[in-house]
């Protein structure tokens, strides 16, 4: 994107000698293309590598091998240990190289993270709209939406309309000063640590220091920096870049980026600006893509991707028509909050009954409704979204396909609260039974009060939803389950 703009192109090229070109008029002073090797002299810019004023290296201190200068925090005592990869790559250079520059965040005094996320100890998320196709085509189709949003979004944040800076590596630093982002391209490339490969003894080797200051000093845009693919948050503190935690993208969250609504809080989401599905034909194949290595303090909480098939959704007028996508919206969020009252309100007690032991107070036994045991209820309570969100989006677009039939939605929606809802919290109350450890002159008496406490609990919060849509109310009985769970284990004949 940033050569298509420097050269006033809106097409892209289709042969190598083309993007070359493109690629080098963003480096006028290094045409014998330096600026893209991974190693050169240190008073010259390397991919992603600042020049060293001076090009003295003293100080610096050597990283031997590609995992260690990654952005991963791995340990010395477990099975997955930093240290491991060949240092004669350099292909894992490379990209050790592009983790460490654009995703990383502060991790001690001197080692600052990259602008484009919200504090140090956030993580940079990438989240829209796009074809389920080959990575070429959703590339190309991001690069001219991209193209078509730059005037506005550059205007919008601040940043230099032509002429900003690009690549951020090519400016040397002496790590004591800083860029300011009014200073830079909307589509700047961070670099946020000062490093340089060098070649030792027939091998590569990184050498690194620390700074006195962060490479681009954004700290007040709390990650809202126009990122392509990053949602902002607005809350009554102002806007903040969107940070994923270590559950990913889980329904609730991608319900909450993709129909966005103020909270209790006062906090709602502005979408990223690829999340937009106006310039994207509805051929079938669309989904919504979400991308997020999560940071945490000191540790590294999993890499998660997803693809949310919306098709379907696109086709009933979601982000095409804004009646129908606020209809779709409100869906969206109503299973969601029917999701959490089940959990909370049905399952969640059935499971309390479980690991409290169904103690008969009167008869002096001990009530175990402490901490520990609402800690072992909620984590195994925790298996039903795990289960649920394999099928919400499926789910989901039954119901938004009768959009507009008042009384078939509450037929859908009775239905899957039936048949999905009530269906999973019994697999994942069975479950814990069958793994709680109790005697075996209670076994009985603990199944029997979960089963009570479950039904009527169900019968409480959704029984009169479900007579008024005709549905009759489940009564799943453990012996049922017992059942159906030997019937699956039983090989075919």
């Amino acid at each position: 994107m940033l050569a298509l703009t420097r050269a006033g192109r809106t097409d892209l090229p289709e042969d190598e000698e083309s993007w070359r070109a493109l690629l080098l008029s963003l480096t006028p002073d290094d045409p014998d293309c330096a600026a893209f090797a991974l190693i050169s002299p240190p008073d010259r810019p390397a991919l992603l590598q600042a020049p060293v004023p001076g090009g003295k290296l003293a100080g610096f201190k050597p990283v031997d091998t590609p995992d260690e200068l990654d952005m991963l925090v791995m340990s010395k005592s477990h099975d997955i240990k930093a240290g491991a990869l060949p240092a004669d790559d350099a292909e894992l250079w490379l990209y050790a190289l592009v983790s460490l520059q654009t995703q990383e965040g502060f991790l001690g005094a001197g080692n600052y993270g990259i602008a484009r996320m919200n504090g140090g100890f956030a993580s940079r998320p990438g989240f829209g709209g796009t074809r389920d196709r080959l990575s070429g085509d959703s590339f190309v189709a991001d690069c001219r939406r991209a193209l078509e949003k730059r005037a506005e979004l550059s205007m919008a944040l601040g940043y230099l309309p032509q002429g900003g800076i690009a690549l951020t590596w090519l400016l040397p630093w002496d790590g004591a000063t800083s860029l300011r982002l009014d200073q830079l391209d909307l589509n700047f490339i961070d670099v946020c640590r000062r490093v340089r490969l060098v070649e030792r003894g027939g091998r590569l080797v990184a050498l690194a220091i620390s700074t006195k200051a962060p490479r681009i000093e954004a700290r007040a845009a709390k990650g809202d920096t126009g990122d392509l693919w990053t949602p902002v948050i607005v809350d009554k503190e102002g806007r903040k870049a969107f940070t994923a935690d270590a559950r990913g993208w889980s329904y609730q969250q991608l319900v909450r980026l993709m129909f966005p609504q103020m909270n209790k809080k006062g906090e709602t989401v502005v979408p990223s600006p690829l999340q937009s599905l106006d310039d994207l034909d509805a051929d079938g194949d669309l989904v919504m893509l979400g991308r997020v290595l999560v940071r945490g303090q000191g540790k590294t909480e999993g890499y998660h991707e997803r693809r949310v098939p919306i098709s379907r959704l696109v086709s009933a007028g979601f982000g095409r028509r804004p009646k129908e996508t606020d209809e779709i919206a409100a869906i969206a969020r109503d299973r969601v909050q029917d999701a959490g009252a089940f959990a909370r309100q049905v399952l969640f007690p059935a499971l309390m009954a479980v690991f409290s032991g169904a103690p008969r107070s009167e008869a002096g036994e001990r009530t175990r409704d402490d901490d520990t045991t609402k800690s072992r209820a909620g984590d195994a309570g925790g298996r039903f979204d795990t289960l649920l969100d394999v099928h919400f989006f499926d789910d989901l677009a039954d119901e938004v396909e009768v959009v507009g039939d008042k009384a078939a939605i509450e037929r859908v929606r009775a239905d899957w609260i039936r048949n999905r809802l009530f269906c999973i919290g019994t697999r994942v109350l069975g479950d814990a039974i069958a793994a709680a450890p109790d005697a075996a002159a209670r076994h009985w008496r603990i199944r029997v009060a979960a089963e009570d406490v479950f039904n009527a609990c169900f019968r409480k919060q959704f029984g009169n939803r479900l007579a008024a849509a005709d549905q009759p109310m489940p009564a799943y009985r453990w012996a049922d389950l017992d059942a159906e769970l030997a019937a699956e284990e039983m090989p075919d004949d």
